[in-house]
């Protein structure tokens, strides 16, 4: 098990998303209407837009890699955690669990352990204008 991705709540994304890709050289993985998604090495940071009265800063959730899907269920059911949502998407599996103090932690599982596909849910914004055009 590792980490797959980590997502916080930021009040200006543009900032944010400026500061980790120039000063921390992370790139783009991809952009919603109301988050960016950055890569570094294999490991995603997602930045969302933080909705009034939410903390910014605060992370959102914590999303763990796991190597086997099959059982994962039954097994995290037996240990008595709580389980809030179930979602399988074309390239990956995801079990969304509560965990202590409210956190919301998500298990993982891709076909390809290599693989984060970014795929946006509505249209990203488009691009700024290029100054030097």
């Amino acid at each position: 098990m590792g980490f797959d991705h980590i997502d916080v709540r930021v009040h200006d994304r543009t900032k944010a998303k400026r500061f980790f890709v120039e000063q921390l050289g992370m790139d783009v993985l991809g952009e919603g209407t109301d988050h960016t998604l950055l890569l570094f090495g294999d490991q995603v940071l997602g930045l969302h837009d933080a909705k009034d009265g939410e903390s910014l800063g605060g992370v959102d959730h914590i999303a763990l890699r796991v190597s086997e899907w099959t059982g994962l269920r039954s097994r995290v059911g037996r240990a008595r955690v709580v389980i809030t949502g179930e979602k399988e998407r074309e390239d990956s599996r995801s079990l969304y669990l509560r965990g202590p103090e409210g956190m919301r932690i998500e298990l993982v599982w891709r076909p390809d352990p290599s693989s984060h596909v970014y795929r946006p849910t509505s249209a990203p914004p488009p691009p700024p204008p290029d100054p030097e055009e």
